[in-house]
């Protein structure tokens, strides 16, 4: 039988932190979902992979280990691995995320309360060597419509820069085409604002996730420099606004350049602060 909800995990040369990931699936305290483990012909860890496989297994949470048929692109591959999907909703998850253990059950009754949900976010804890930061919503309504969205996007958008604290419809996701492959560093704003255009916010105002990486999160995460991020981020902006025009949303006043602005002070290189002398 389908599952309703399938967490895809595309990997590339996974470490131990891919079998950290699985942990916090075994975990679930509502284990009606499946996994998809996509696996890119990796030149290393092929032992996490069949330890991550182990774990879901032996917890009888069925998983399905899938390769595509020649080596892509790290984006190419996110959407290669999400074309694989089955269940009516997807969560993507990568190696060294982890979501806590009420994440599958309180998605689960927040969509069964509302049937028409295509796009849902959570607040999620990302942990860099600057401390921990949570990502929360600048609302607290559980519901936000495209027009109300734009009450919050773009003057804000880390919250929403993050595929770690969302989920969406498989019929959303292919509708929209998937993530785009020419941002590099921006694929997953790009779409999560799309849906959110497409059709509003449901929110989940607590934290059911987290992360840690090695440097602070910003809008557009990625491996592209500085120049490209705030390049990209134009491109987000620019395709939203063609977008509010069409479908007759009142765009903010001024939205692009500030926003820009914004971005490109976010990605400035930061100094950890030093320590005292007397």
């Amino acid at each position: 039988m389908t599952p309703w909800l399938e967490v895809i995990i595309p990997v590339a040369n996974p470490g131990k932190e891919l079998e950290v990931t699985a942990a916090s699936l075994v975990a679930q305290t509502d284990r009606n979902f499946a996994v998809v483990l996509s696996d890119n012909y990796p030149s290393t860890g092929q032992q996490h992979l069949a330890a991550a496989q182990a774990q879901l297994t032996a917890a009888n949470i069925p998983v399905r280990r899938v390769c595509p048929p020649l080596a892509l692109g790290r984006i190419e591959h996110w959407n290669w691995a999400h074309a694989q999907a089955e269940a009516d909703w997807i969560k993507p998850l990568f190696a060294g995320e982890r979501l806590l253990p009420a994440y599958v059950g309180r998605l689960q009754k927040c969509v069964s309360q509302r049937p028409r949900a295509q796009f849902v976010r959570c607040d999620a804890e990302i942990s860099s060597e600057w401390g921990r930061e949570t990502l929360h919503a600048p609302f607290t309504q559980d519901l936000v419509s495209p027009a109300e969205f734009l009450n919050y996007f773009p003057a804000q958008s880390a919250w929403l820069g993050n595929l770690i604290n969302v989920a969406y419809t498989r019929v959303a996701w292919r509708a929209l085409g998937g993530y785009s492959v020419h941002l590099l560093a921006g694929a997953p704003l790009n779409l999560n604002v799309l849906m959110a255009l497409h059709h509003g916010v449901v929110n989940m105002p607590e934290c059911l996730a987290a992360f840690e990486c090695p440097e602070p999160t910003s809008p557009l995460s990625g491996r592209a420099g500085r120049f490209s991020r705030s390049l990209e981020m134009w491109l987000i902006l620019r395709q939203a606004r063609n977008y509010c025009d069409s479908a007759k949303l009142t765009w903010p006043e001024r939205g692009i350049l500030p926003a820009l602005w914004r971005q490109i002070v976010a990605s400035a290189p930061k100094t950890p602060p030093l320590p005292l002398t007397i």
